[in-house]
């Protein structure tokens, strides 16, 4: 499967800040000095006014076709115009939330160190044909206890105003509302970044530390995500934003693997370098309290004075609280998700796809962007840590996030214009590509679903004070990467801050992957799924050949499976969701592959074992699965590996079912 942008095998990329474009998808700007070989010793010539580099790193070019080659790894390039997935895909054009302009705006006066709230009189006869509106603002509070203290929110007073109001630095967000003739014309909410006095005295307290020591300010990360884009699509859906990515030298992970199905797993990953077991015995996120007490990485950021900051948008789906119960303590100093609850109870909203796409006058994911953004400005001096997560636009269909290019181009820009770049590390990610609905049953799916994109910017200051971690990071470009990496190098990140005492406690092991590795190093070439804690189902690594659906042996799996996928149901939580749930039997196999003899595992006893991966259809429901399993052709034994995958919308066959393991394999009766 080959993408037209991948370089051939015997090239060496010489990145530059000037190169011409390439074919089609705007394609990356690289310049190709052709070689003879596929393996040499390179030195990657980095970036304008930089003053490395004479380091080498002796690289392995994947041939045409591939994003990474080794003898234990062969991930292929996944054809951006392949013809299985683009009859799925249209390209949709930006549509602006309302044809009104918004009446109120906020602006931060850096003189008086207040928000500023103010009408725009310009287009009050947009809204009231009088010419006359009566406005007031309500402070937005975080409300309620125990489980409900992440889901409820309460409304202040409504304060009237008049053309302009400072805003009091107590509040964090509002929501405002205008009449007109008694009758409501306007509802909008504004969310803000007011310093918090505990925060400005932990910020001052280490700021004096690092003068009194000699130190000097530690790097902010911040971390911006769109949910279920792979890399694939995120080239195909959004080409504007991919091409600035590529002409702006942030450096791409071309072989980053999701290591579980959706969002949460790899998140807690990411933040905790944990895997599924290690989160449901430290922090189990059904239990109240466990989250709270959860080792995030953004705890280890703050203990060391960095200020933090956290939103999503998409409230009912947000990464923590979709069949969880969140957190009783804001788990960070700046969390968007009370102003989200309100805006989406209060606000105008137009559906897409089944989410809330426009909140008001701007798309949901701009409210998001917007506080990253202001969070970033308004610590732009100070060291920071933020994630910003985004699922409206891209969650729930391959072609939405189309629509959203420019825009998302638009912030990207914003975030050099205002030199937020110079000293900041920016990591601009997914955490899977689309995990259901008819695209993912192509075999171009398949593999855009384990392949997110993730591109990670460095500030110019870094890469001349480290220049091997620009060697490193190009060496990695195509090499098997995972979020228990990327962990690992957020804790890199920390542990060069001068302020950090206990290096080896900072840099442990994640617990996940014992393995794994900063990204700031070489990743080793040859590293498999299994040293990188990738269970074989979402490993992208293992080749396969097609094999006939309807051999013995193919239609005996898939029967296993299916009589596996009732005993779940059965004796799940005791067998008290059973009578809710149909027995499923096999309808058809759609599809069978065995892998590659030179990738089969060995057993304790020597046995090669087959590894097959089977996509089948269940009645009476209509359901599509996919599995990976281990078979012994000597004893007949069978292993699953890794979960099973629902490849349908399941929200309606599983509506009786609240749980989110078992509403993939329950159809309601």
């Amino acid at each position: 499967m080959k993408q037209s942008h991948t370089p051939s095998a015997d090239t060496v990329l010489i990145l530059s800040p000037s190169a011409s474009p390439m074919p089609e998808l705007n394609e990356t700007r690289l310049e190709l000095e052709q070689t003879t070989s596929i393996e040499e010793s390179i030195t990657v010539q980095t970036y304008e006014n930089s003053l490395i580099n004479n380091d080498t790193y002796k690289m392995i070019r994947p041939p045409t076709g591939y994003l990474v080659w080794s003898e234990s790894c062969r991930i292929p390039d996944v054809d951006v115009h392949a013809p299985d997935i683009m009859q799925h895909f249209k390209r949709e054009k930006y549509k602006p939330c309302s044809n009104k302009k918004a009446l109120t705006a906020v602006y931060f006066n850096t003189t008086s160190r207040e928000y500023v709230l103010h009408i725009d009189e310009s287009e009050i006869k947009s809204y009231s044909k009088s010419g006359k509106v009566n406005c007031c603002y309500q402070p937005i509070l975080r409300n309620g206890t125990g489980a409900k203290a992440d889901v409820d929110y309460k409304l202040g007073k409504c304060v009237p105003f008049k053309k302009s109001v400072s805003l009091p630095p107590s509040i964090d967000n509002i929501l405002v509302q205008c009449d007109s003739n008694r009758r409501n014309v306007y509802k909008n909410g504004h969310p803000l970044i007011n310093e918090k006095p505990r925060v400005r005295e932990r910020l001052n307290a280490w700021k004096k530390k690092d003068t009194d020591r000699g130190r000097t300010k530690p790097p902010s990360i911040l971390m911006i995500g769109i949910d279920s884009i792979s890399r694939v699509n995120l080239i195909r859906a959004m080409p504007k934003t991919a091409q600035h990515l590529y002409d702006n030298e942030w450096f791409e992970l071309s072989g980053y693997n999701k290591i579980d199905d959706n969002t949460f797993p790899n998140f807690m990953a990411v933040l905790a370098g944990y895997n599924k077991d290690n989160t449901v015995e430290k922090c189990p996120p059904k239990v109240l309290g466990a989250l709270d007490n959860c080792s995030l990485i953004w705890n280890g950021f703050r203990d060391h004075g960095y200020v933090t900051g956290y939103g999503e948008d998409a409230a009912e789906i947000n990464t923590f609280n979709y069949y969880k119960v969140g957190f009783t303590q804001p788990p960070v100093d700046y969390y968007l998700r009370p102003f989200q609850l309100a805006a989406e109870h209060h606000l105008h909203k137009t559906y897409k796809s089944g989410l809330t796409f426009c909140l008001g006058y701007q798309q949901s994911a701009q409210f998001v962007l917007d506080y990253a953004i202001e969070f970033a400005t308004r610590f732009k001096d100070e060291p920071l840590f933020g994630l910003f997560w985004t699922n409206s636009f891209s969650h729930n269909n391959l072609s939405d996030s189309s629509s959203m290019d420019v825009v998302v181009l638009n912030y990207l820009e914003r975030l050099a214009k205002l030199g937020l770049l110079d000293r900041m590390i920016v990591i601009f990610f997914s955490d899977h590509g689309l995990r259901f609905g008819p695209a993912r049953t192509t075999t171009s799916g398949h593999m855009e679903e384990r392949l997110p994109f993730i591109f990670i910017w460095l500030p110019q200051y870094l890469k001349q004070r480290h220049p091997s971690f620009v060697n490193a990071l190009s060496v990695n470009k195509n090499r098997l990467t995972t979020p228990y990496d990327l962990h690992m190098t957020l804790k890199h990140f920390l542990s060069m801050s001068e302020r950090v005492e206990n290096k080896s406690k900072v840099l442990a092991p994640a617990e996940g992957c014992k393995k794994c590795q900063t990204l700031l190093e070489p990743v080793p070439l040859n590293r498999s799924c299994y040293e990188a804690a990738i269970d074989e189902h979402w490993c992208t690594c293992i080749p396969y050949t097609k094999v006939n659906k309807k051999i013995n042996v193919v239609q005996k799996l898939a029967n296993i499976t299916v009589k596996y996928i009732n005993e779940l149901v059965r004796n799940f939580r005791n067998g008290t969701v059973m009578s809710l749930c149909r027995n499923l039997q096999l309808d058809n196999v759609v599809s069978a592959h065995r892998s590659y003899d030179a990738f089969r595992p060995i057993n304790a006893n020597g046995t090669a074992l087959d590894v097959y991966r089977l996509h089948f259809v269940t009645k009476p429901n209509t359901a599509d699965f996919e599995v990976t399993l281990r078979y012994n052709p000597v004893s007949e034994d069978v292993k699953f590996t890794g979960e099973i995958s629902r490849l349908d919308s399941y929200y309606k066959d599983s509506h009786c079912i609240s749980d989110s393991f078992v509403k993939k394999y329950c159809s309601c009766a």
